[in-house]
């Protein structure tokens, strides 16, 4: 017959078990339940397993060091840091997590300090990371290039270099990058992502996902033979129209993923499909919201 104390220590070993994967929203376009931090365009997570520390993203300015202070982070205990690319909401919080003492190795996607934009007629505005390799090198800051695939610790990849076969995901025409005083498309070659293994299931996570969710997921399920079980970050749907967002959740419901937490560049319209399907399990992650997995 098993005594209380022994339920307590079932419990704290299922608990343990089933919290090995902590995702923390450091920063999204809209606030969660803790209202003393702040929320602004961008994108930031805190990712915790086992065995590695990852701040993925940076929001777009110091609101996210901020946030990630009143979140307890501590920027020593941080493996490594991630860009999924090089636009600002993602990047331009780098450098205040550089000036606070931030000094892992930074993984980013080739290019990704390239000089983008975005074009409306003659106006350009610029939209990239504000600060570029030599910042790295006089903070003796270790910069790591993922073109293909790149292990970062047990159970943990960075991936890139997405094909692009599903031709309803193409990138606007409005994002392209100057090189040589001409204009050139953007096609977000310095997009990357994480895939984490945890319980025989992949966690895929994105930053904007400019490429495609659904040609970054077929990328992911190229190289891994194990099922992906949830998707969490931004989709870059958010000016979508319903017949996309339709054949992009089918396409992911015949993946088997079953756990989605979108946020940042979504989109309400996708929230509102997504909130409306029984058949899936979605939350929508802002500033301090977190997922055990």
């Amino acid at each position: 017959m098993k005594k209380q104390g022994d339920n307590v220590i079932i419990l704290l070993e299922t608990l343990k078990e089933a919290n090995q994967v902590k995702i923390m929203t450091l920063m999204d376009n809209l606030p969660g339940a803790q209202k003393s931090l702040q929320a602004e365009h961008g994108l930031s997570f805190f990712v915790e397993t086992e065995h590695v520390k990852i701040l993925f993203d940076f929001g777009s300015g110091i609101h996210t060091l901020e946030n990630a202070a009143k979140l307890n982070v501590k920027l020593s205990q941080i493996d490594y840091s991630a860009g999924s690319h090089g636009h600002y909401d993602h990047a331009g919080g780098y450098p205040f997590f550089a000036e606070a003492g931030l000094t892992c190795p930074l993984v980013t996607g080739r290019g990704y300090f390239e000089e983008k934009y975005a074009l409306s007629g003659r106006k350009a505005a610029f939209l990239g990371a504000g600060f570029d390799e030599s910042f790295l090198a006089g903070k003796h800051i270790p910069h790591i290039q993922c073109r293909d695939i790149l292990p970062l610790a047990e159970g943990c990849w960075a991936l890139g270099g997405f094909k692009r076969t599903r031709e309803f995901e193409a990138v606007p025409e409005r994002f392209v990058i100057r090189r040589e005083e001409k204009w050139v498309p953007d096609l977000f070659e310095d997009e990357i992502c994480l895939a984490l293994e945890e319980k025989g299931g992949l966690t895929v996570i994105l930053g904007c996902s400019h490429p495609g969710i659904l040609n970054i997921l077929d990328r992911v399920k190229e190289q891994f033979s194990l099922p992906i079980r949830a998707v969490v970050g931004g989709t870059h749907m958010a000016g979508a129209d319903r017949r996309r967002i339709e054949k992009t959740i089918q396409a992911m419901k015949e993946m088997g993923i079953w756990l989605l937490g979108f946020n940042h560049c979504s989109g309400a319209l996708l929230r509102e499909m997504l909130d409306g399907d029984p058949s899936l399990d979605t939350v929508y992650l802002g500033a301090g919201d977190c997922l055990f997995l």
